[in-house]
């Protein structure tokens, strides 16, 4: 009798997991595996244009650092591996812009900036890291001006149309 129950219970066990383990996929989870592998195909091509510009940039920011320490974020770790390799290659300075202005607190980021990319193996005999602005050429300031024109008229234009729309009744 009490062998009859043991096996009962473990076959019911074994039915609750194997029915636990076979869930119908859901309409999102399908939707990401159909992004996951379109953005599949673009993503290398990417990868090199990012490299390009990395390598023409040089530059890491807030965004790259644990808010209020001297921490690198999950961020700014995969900025510094994908810059190690190029530095180890060609070397250079890598930029820290900040606005902080406790000189004692972004001294201590950038040597722990130095201190991680010394630690990915790159040559740092050929590799500066210093407070200064980002590199790279931008944009002038003629062009800066006139694309944020254009999107100010763009905004204007958009909400001349939505007045218009709500006083037509449409």
């Amino acid at each position: 009798m009490f062998l009859k129950r043991l096996f009962s219970v473990l076959l019911l066990s074994l039915f609750a997991i194997m029915t636990a383990c076979n869930r119908d996929v859901t309409t999102t989870q399908m939707q990401h595996t159909r992004m996951d592998t379109t953005m599949a195909t673009p993503r290398a091509h990417l990868t090199y244009m990012v490299d390009n510009a990395l390598l023409h940039d040089m530059s890491i920011a807030e965004i790259h650092f644990v808010p209020h320490t001297r921490e690198l974020s999950g961020t700014g770790i995969a900025r510094l591996d994908r810059m190690a390799m190029m530095l180890d290659t060609y070397g250079g300075t890598v930029r820290y812009e900040t606005d902080i202005t406790d000189e004692e607190f972004v001294q201590k980021r950038l040597d722990h900036v130095h201190e991680y990319l010394a630690t990915t193996g790159c040559d740092m005999s050929r590799v500066e890291v210093k407070a200064m602005m980002s590199g790279g050429r931008g944009m002038s300031a003629v062009k800066a001006l006139a694309a944020e024109d254009k999107a100010e008229q763009m905004r204007m234009k958009d909400r001349s149309d939505i007045v218009r729309k709500s006083f037509s009744g449409t």
